[in-house]
């Protein structure tokens, strides 16, 4: 079996001939670290994904990715819980009989593409953080800046293994059922939903992104 080292040896030669392609305008910029940086800025969010899906070691590594979030005080709070199918078609109906109990029920239509995404999806990842209330130096907006960046690391770890993830706030992943369904405790946890993972389906259009310097300007003291 591959080990983990060697899958990670090998993402990295992987992003590196990719970003030899890409190129950049000199090798000052080369020098100073900018080149491992272009495989992320290729990243944009997949939602119709199929077979083939990550492997377990390409899983435990996208996965030594999130536990290197930053994490004030060391609470490790992120969690994982991993699905397969058939597993995920059985997410999916129990998410629409959460919402219809609660008097909120999907539309058909709703219903219908939900099932489309869902039924050739290979992987998916319900996640959570477990909340220290009132923890004396880590406030909740920090733990959950924390789990957002464990959540950001996950995902570019599989977009550098070729895979392409979509983050989604659906199938009732802001009801108490669906996160208790998968072993979350609401008293104790904040479920902030899932990650589809696997191949994208169709040619992957490069995102629109803004100008880097229209969200940041130099800070001069007066």
């Amino acid at each position: 079996m591959v080990g983990l080292g060697t899958v990670l040896a090998l993402v990295w030669l992987e992003c590196s001939v990719m970003i030899v392609f890409i190129g950049l305008a000199n090798m000052s910029e080369v020098s100073a670290g900018v080149l491992p940086v272009s495989t992320m800025l290729s990243r944009r969010s997949v939602k119709l994904v199929g077979e083939p899906g990550p492997s377990d070691v390409q899983i435990e590594a996208a996965l030594a990715a999130a536990v290197c979030a930053p994490d004030h005080a060391k609470l490790q709070g992120w969690r994982f819980a991993l699905v397969r199918q058939p597993d995920i078609l059985a997410v999916g109906e129990k998410a629409f009989s959460v919402l219809e109990g609660l008097g909120k029920p999907l539309t058909p239509e709703k219903q219908a593409s939900t099932r489309f995404w869902l039924k050739d999806l290979p992987f998916l990842v319900a996640m959570a953080y477990q909340v220290h209330h009132d923890h004396p130096k880590v406030p909740v907006l920090e733990q959950t800046l924390s789990m957002g960046a464990a959540v950001m690391n996950f995902e570019n770890a599989m977009h550098a293994m070729g895979y392409s993830s979509f983050w989604s706030t659906g199938l009732g992943s802001y009801t108490d059922e669906m996160a208790e369904y998968f072993g979350f405790d609401s008293l104790d946890y904040q479920f902030v939903g899932y990650l589809g993972v696997g191949t994208p389906k169709n040619r992957v259009i490069p995102a629109d992104r803004p100008d880097p310097w229209s969200v940041a300007s130099w800070f001069k003291a007066p």
